[in-house]
């Protein structure tokens, strides 16, 4: 039996330098309908090797409600709108959510009102 995508939800989560490219980046991702609910974290500090060197930077976490159909969609939207040349994307789906929440991510994500 196939599972119907529509009906899972996910987690998805990105980085960006700054408080202004978190909210920026947020908003659209909701005003396009692939994220019901986008949170921001931070700062925090990330460390890792960059061209050649280790580095540390501030960074803003976000982490975008939205559901596995849209998926593919979401993962190009934040792939082209990220200010990064090679953004961290990571997609988890959720193992469970409350009934009342599920519906309310399913009707602002609904591919029905995806642009």
């Amino acid at each position: 039996m196939k599972r119907d995508n529509s009906a899972v939800l996910i987690v998805v989560t990105t980085t960006v330098a700054s408080i202004d490219d978190a909210r920026d980046l947020a908003d659209q991702m909701i005003a396009a309908r692939l994220a019901a609910c986008v949170q921001i974290d931070g700062p925090i500090e990330s460390r890792y090797q960059w061209d050649g060197r280790q580095q540390c930077t501030p960074e803003h976490r976000l982490q975008a409600k939205s559901t596995l159909a849209a998926w593919p969609r979401l993962q190009q939207f934040i792939a082209q709108s990220h200010p990064y040349d090679e953004p961290e994307i990571i997609m988890q789906p959720a193992a469970d959510a409350s009934a009342g929440y599920r519906d309310w991510v399913l009707d602002q994500v609904s591919l029905d009102r995806i642009g």
